[in-house]
């Protein structure tokens, strides 16, 4: 098995944790955060270091970034340099990924009971949070975090750095732009220009 290492350790990170071992493909060797001291112990893992740290690694070793907030992920994969670092896809065991059309990037995290479709594209370190459904001719951009139980409908396209709450549901062929936030709940009803933030049912910019 490969060495893991997990960068965040908070909820989402200890999430991303658990999933991991129930892959039972990675050898989880514990969490990188800048928040909490090294050898602090997280879901039975260690805190080994600052996130910089990794940088200096001198063996191979993959990394999952298990950070919500698009800017931050981006930061942080942006940062680190180091040759030895590899960013692949998780997905849990339970997550159907669908057709063999689907082309999804590095880094992403894709958790249990997520539904893919066909003739879907999605970006390099997207999150794809619990029972997430994506339908047919969809596109999700890099770094894009979608919260659990969202409802995304055929010939949706992301931007870059969105931001899904929870329960969002989005109706066919819709266009959010880049950094688009979508409150927990809300149904996108008609597409979105780049930086909007929208709540409500329908959905309305804030």
């Amino acid at each position: 098995m490969k060495d893991l290492v997990i960068v965040g350790a908070g909820g989402f990170g200890r999430e991303t944790a658990l999933m991991v071992s129930q892959m039972q493909e990675w050898n989880l060797i514990g969490f990188y955060d800048d928040g909490l001291e090294p050898g602090t112990i997280m879901e039975g893992k260690p805190v080994v270091g600052k996130v910089s740290s990794l940088n200096e690694n001198q063996s191979e070793v993959a990394v999952v970034i298990a950070i919500a907030d698009p800017s931050t992920r981006q930061r942080i994969a942006e940062s680190l340099t180091n040759k030895k670092l590899s960013f692949p896809t998780v997905a849990h065991p339970t997550a159907l990924m669908g057709h063999s059309s689907n082309s999804v990037g590095k880094g992403c995290i894709i958790t249990a009971g997520v539904i893919l479709t066909t003739a879907i594209t999605i970006g390099d370190f997207v999150i794809l949070n619990l029972a997430t459904t994506v339908g047919h001719d969809t596109h999700i951009g890099d770094f894009t975090s979608i919260m659990p139980q969202c409802s995304i409908s055929g010939k949706v396209k992301l931007g870059t750095k969105c931001f899904l709450g929870s329960g969002t549901r989005i109706l066919q062929g819709l266009t959010l732009g880049d950094n688009s936030i979508v409150g927990a709940g809300a149904v996108v009803t008609k597409s979105f220009a780049a930086n909007s933030k929208l709540v409500g049912v329908p959905a309305e910019k804030k």
